[in-house]
């Protein structure tokens, strides 16, 4: 596979703002952070709980909104697809970062430390070809329901979302997926859907 040298210099607006709250994280959170997002870009889990990390940010008295950690979230998604698609090593990502001059000493080596970890996975030919492989969203219904019995013991009479959804394939395949939530889980995805709208008004 072709590889482009990686960069920063075209990053998506807000980019640097949210950078300046990755900066104020404390590192442990932070390498959390970084942590789930590397396990989103291998599909390992759905989405980076955002929630969540509100939850343990202000645990430590930081001030910052939901829309500015669900911010961090996307630039560190961003950084972290950006140099899988360049295969960057531990030092040209590094090297980036420092170059920009907008991220601390202790958020850099919080990211050489998970890249270190990562990196290898991510920047493997299936794993680039995984985080570069995005369908195109047809449709999605949903709808909520009440469990009355089940094979794997869900308490009965507890709500659920049941969705689904259509995705065309690069290949040209279209392909319906569906899948169960829990209320919060669902009320977290309306949630970041939610911001994702308004960063969209901002574009």
């Amino acid at each position: 596979m072709a590889t482009t040298q990686f960069s920063l210099q075209r990053v998506p607006q807000g980019f640097y703002s949210a950078v300046d709250t990755i900066n104020g994280l404390p590192q442990d959170i932070l390498a959390e952070m970084c942590q789930e997002v590397g396990l989103f870009l291998q599909y390992k889990i759905g989405s980076v709980n955002t929630a969540r990390f509100c939850e343990r940010i202000q645990e430590t008295c930081v001030d910052t909104s939901h829309h500015e950690v669900q911010s961090a979230i996307n630039a560190l998604t961003f950084l972290f697809r950006s140099a899988a698609s360049s295969q960057a090593s531990t030092s040209e990502l590094v090297q980036q970062l420092k170059v920009s001059g907008a991220w601390t000493k202790d958020s850099l080596a919080v990211v050489k430390h998970v890249w270190d970890q990562q990196g290898k996975l991510l920047t493997a030919s299936d794993s680039v070809s995984q985080v570069l492989n995005i369908g195109q969203l047809i449709d999605m219904k949903w709808r909520l329901g009440v469990a009355i019995g089940s094979d794997t013991c869900r308490n009965l009479n507890s709500p659920f979302v049941a969705m689904t959804i259509k995705i065309a394939e690069p290949s040209g395949n279209v392909v319906t997926k569906s899948f169960e939530m829990t209320v919060p889980e669902f009320q977290n995805f309306s949630r970041q859907m939610k911001d994702m709208a308004a960063m969209l008004e901002t574009v």
